[in-house]
């Protein structure tokens, strides 16, 4: 170890350090948490560098980070606005930065977007809960305490000063959100099938890290007299109301109601990434098709990250820019030149 360290500062309630969930504990009752957003919390990692396998999530509220030492961190979430210490201007994950020392790398929302994540090489989250550093936001288990900071091993940092690497985000399918049959898919008519990938569905306020509720067309079951069962992610149930609920990471492991539907997992980041109000619209895809998607997805994340080309300079960040690399003198260079001499270059 360096030294280096991490803090966290400000709000945490809705920061989380999240790795891909914990596996295998559910039949004991214990959720699989893990990232809300699998695409982007696996693209942070990778600008990361280094092989980690945790990193802090959060959402609507941000995050501020402040290094001791020179510290590598990655950033990916659609939407949201980042800022590094004194430095011009503000970056659009992805990207890759190092924070200097006493640097603080602070994420915020954008005009889209709910979650975002910033993973950090080298970083020591300390020892796994149940085999995991995934955390449940709802019954705190895996919780970190956030208030001594985390220790950071040396990592292969970039240049100094050297500008963030801002890269191409992740292309994700998009609307209709693809679905496949739910363990209940047969307690729900032809027609209520069709319904619901023939009508938008409007995200309600009532989204956490355990479920979206949905706001539409009543689904209608032919009976909700089920016995409980095993909830996947993505999983889509119908209370007795028809108003479908999309259950997310910290779901719990059993329920209840009958599934009509699972969210295919290419395509649930664009769902959790959904603000409240968006309209959301489903089809149903053969299990094929999503694997096909998933491939693509998995495949596309193993490349090396392109530099994102930037279309827009606002103009606080051309002000940051060294835009002029010396001052000539038209007057004294035609001087020189009638002398016969070589002007300046």
């Amino acid at each position: 170890m360096t030294g280096a360290r991490l803090t966290v500062e400000g709000e945490t309630r809705l920061l989380t350090v999240q790795d891909r969930g914990r596996q295998g504990a559910m039949r004991y009752g214990v959720s699989a948490s893990g990232p809300m957003d699998w695409v982007r919390f696996s693209h942070a990692l990778s600008l990361a560098g280094g092989g980690g396998v945790a990193a802090f999530e959060l959402s609507l509220a941000g995050g501020t980070f402040r290094a001791e030492g020179r510290v590598v961190v990655g950033v990916a979430g659609p939407g949201f606005l980042a800022r590094i210490g004194e430095r011009p201007g503000a970056f659009d994950p992805p990207f890759r930065a190092t924070l200097e020392d006493g640097e603080r790398l602070v994420v915020q929302p954008g005009r889209q977007g709910m979650w975002a994540y910033v993973a950090v090489n080298g970083i020591d989250f300390g020892r796994p809960v149940l085999g995991s550093f995934a955390t449940n936001a709802r019954t705190g288990l895996g919780a970190r305490d956030f208030l001594g900071g985390f220790p950071v091993a040396e990592a292969a940092a970039a240049e100094r000063d050297a500008p963030p690497y801002e890269a191409l985000d992740i292309s994700l399918p998009t609307s209709p959100i693809g679905l496949l049959p739910g363990p209940q898919h047969h307690l729900f008519e032809q027609a209520v099938r069709d319904a619901f990938a023939a009508t938008p569905y409007r995200l309600t306020d009532q989204v956490d890290r355990m479920g979206y509720r949905l706001e539409g067309t009543p689904l209608k079951a032919k009976t909700h007299d089920i016995i409980s069962d095993g909830i996947v992610e993505g999983a889509i149930q119908v209370p007795g109301n028809g108003q479908p609920i999309v259950l997310c990471a910290d779901r719990a492991p059993t329920g209840g109601y009958p599934k009509i539907a699972v969210v295919a997992s290419a395509d649930l980041p664009h769902l959790t990434q959904a603000r409240p109000g968006a309209e959301l619209r489903f089809a149903w895809i053969s299990l094929k098709e999503a694997a096909r998607r998933r491939r693509a997805l998995v495949e596309t994340l193993r490349q090396p990250s392109e530099p994102r080309v930037r279309d827009e300079f606002p103009a606080e960040f051309l002000a940051g820019q060294n835009l002029v690399g010396g001052v000539v003198s038209a007057t004294a260079n035609a001087t020189l030149t009638d002398r016969g001499e070589k002007p300046a270059q």
